[in-house]
């Protein structure tokens, strides 16, 4: 009956021990979520703020789209090359436009 009584107990153990693995995992799973969703949201953000903010420079300087490209490169390379994200940049490039 001792062995019986042993074997209930380490099945009991690895029991517990399984459920705080599939709890920790769980968990580990819905923050993954959570910050890709942040991740999504912020990086759509940005996007349709650039989308705006380049859309106000081409009313301003009534730039055609060929010029508006090359703005549109030179806004997200000083984006990527630069401390200022490429929204950043372009409310500089707007504010030149503007003087």
């Amino acid at each position: 009956m001792s062995n019986s009584n042993g074997m209930d107990k380490g099945i009991k153990a690895l029991s517990q021990a399984s459920d705080k693995f599939f709890k920790t995992v769980a968990k580990g799973g819905e923050v993954a979520v959570e910050k890709t969703t942040e991740f999504i949201k912020d990086s759509v953000s940005a996007g349709m703020g650039l989308e705006s903010q380049m859309n106000s420079i081409q009313t301003i300087t009534m730039s055609s789209s060929s010029e508006m490209k090359r703005l549109y490169s030179l806004v997200r390379k000083m984006g990527e090359t630069t401390g200022y994200s490429a929204e950043v940049a372009g409310q500089e490039l707007e504010r030149m436009a503007m003087a």
